[in-house]
Parts: structure tokens; sequence; C-alpha cells
């Protein structure tokens, strides 16, 4: 059984006078335990919108989303769905309500309500997990951005869930913080942590094993992000390339032999073996 699926799904805002906007419009597909699936698309296109459907915040207006076979409209799902589904947002900042890291991250078990001696457990597991342990004690309000958004993880990973989806969550980052919490997703995802990763960045999609892009509500491309990336429909989706895949498909064009590489490694990978 898929641990994630969506059938037929689709979800109207409502505006005014009767009217309303649909975000999402009858998407179907499904994600298996310990995926890394980047969701991409451009303004617009419903990936917020899915992933609040995603965590039970949003029930469809049509279709059904199940995670583990729990169907997210049963209000008697919620709690068991909202432990396994861990959400990180946008702005850190609007995620911290402690001003001690460590109280920061035992908010979510507390509400949860597990003995003090498990958060204590949970909240050092969790700080170890993201590489920062060291800053226990630390105001949260003096990290860096790159910093704030690890803690933001910690707080979600303290509640154990099995996926987390991250909605924009390196959007505010300059690049080091991007890397850093890039390379820590990686390590969950690696621990058996299903991850849906919302991206602008086609780097950080080019990081996933999977790519879903959405076009006006729509699934659009769903493939490997080097199937994704050869697309024709990639600028419909209002999405560029990867700079190390647009430099690999010039040097091509250029007298290079055709390079299938999805990221920097890979790219200078290619050119040394054919320099060679």
């Amino acid at each position: 059984m898929p641990q994630i699926e969506l059938s037929q799904v689709s979800y109207n805002y409502p505006v005014r006078d009767g009217v309303s906007l649909k975000a999402v419009k009858n998407l179907s597909f499904s994600v298996e335990r310990g995926e890394f699936v980047a969701l991409v698309g451009m303004n617009g296109s419903g990936k917020s919108t899915l992933a609040k459907l995603l965590n039970g915040l949003f029930v469809p207006t049509s279709g059904t989303v199940k995670i583990d076979g729990l169907d997210t409209s049963d209000e008697a799902n919620t709690f068991e769905i909202r432990k396994r589904v861990g959400m990180v947002f946008q702005n850190p900042d609007n995620q911290n309500v402690a001003t001690i890291v460590e109280d920061d991250v035992a908010f979510g078990p507390e509400n949860l309500g597990i003995e003090r001696q498990r958060i204590i457990e949970r909240v050092r597991s969790a700080l170890e997990a993201v590489g920062m342990s060291d800053y226990a004690k630390h105001s949260a309000a003096k990290l860096s951005g790159g910093q704030k958004q690890r803690v933001a993880i910690a707080g979600v990973l303290a509640m154990q869930p099995e996926i987390i989806i991250l909605d924009e969550a390196t959007a505010m980052l300059d690049p080091v913080g991007r890397r850093e919490v890039m390379d820590v997703v990686r390590k969950l995802n690696e621990q058996g942590i299903t991850v849906i990763n919302i991206t602008h960045n086609m780097d950080e999609a080019a990081r996933a094993s999977r790519v879903i892009a959405l076009r006006r509500g729509r699934l659009a491309i769903d493939g490997a992000p080097e199937d994704v990336f050869a697309s024709d429909l990639l600028d419909a989706c209002g999405l560029t390339l990867p700079p190390s895949v647009s430099l690999a498909n010039e040097l091509s064009r250029r007298g290079f032999d055709k390079m299938n590489v999805i990221d920097e490694d890979g790219l200078v990978e290619e050119i040394c073996k054919q320099l060679r």
C-alpha cells in the first residue's frame, strides 16, 4: 500500500457570492515509503495547497487523500495523520514558539502529551540529527536563517513523523543556509523518512529521486529528475533547467558528447571524463 495516495483530488477556495477558485484539479498520484519527491511549479500552480491537503490542514473538495490508508476527510483520523506528517514552512521566524532552542524543539512533543523524560530524549536526538546539539541552550533569535530552519526541522523530528513536507523551506535562506538544510533533509531521507520538498529551486529538485511538476493545479510531469529536465513541458510549467543541466546541453551543442547529468558533481565528472 502506498504511504501517500491521492485519487481525483480537487480543492476550491471560496471567493465571494458563491464563486470559488479551483486551486487543485483532479490530482491522482501515490508516493511510496522512503521516497524523496520534489514538488515544483510556478506561483499559483497549487503546490502549497497540495501540502496542506497532505497533512489534513485542508480537506479535498472532491476526491480522497490517504496517509497510510487513513482518509484525511475523516476527522477521527486527523490526530494520527498530524503525528505521521510533519511540516516545515518557509519563514523559520514564524515557527519559533520559545526563546531557547531546546524549549522550541520540545513544544511539539509536549502538545502530544508525551512524558517529560521521553521529551528530553527526543529533543536531544532531534538536535543531534540536524547538527544543532551545541546550540540547545542558545537563544533561537540569535541563530542564522539556516540554523533556525534546522531547529524548525528538529521540532518536527521530535514528534517522530514518518513524512516530512518542506513548503519552500529554503526560499528565504542564503546559499550556505540552503545547503545546510538540504544536507540535513537528505540524511533524514536516507534514514527512511519520506520527504516531500516543495521548491522553486531546480538544483534542489535535482537532488530528489522523483520530481512532480504542477501546472494550473494539474499534474503536468512526473518522473526521475533527468526525465523531467528533458521534458518539452518544462517551459509550459514556468520552470527552468538547473544551471548544470543548461551548461551540459550547451557543451553538447559545442562538440562534447551528450551528457546525462542533473547536478554540478555529475557535470564535473562527465567533463573530466571526456577531456581525458
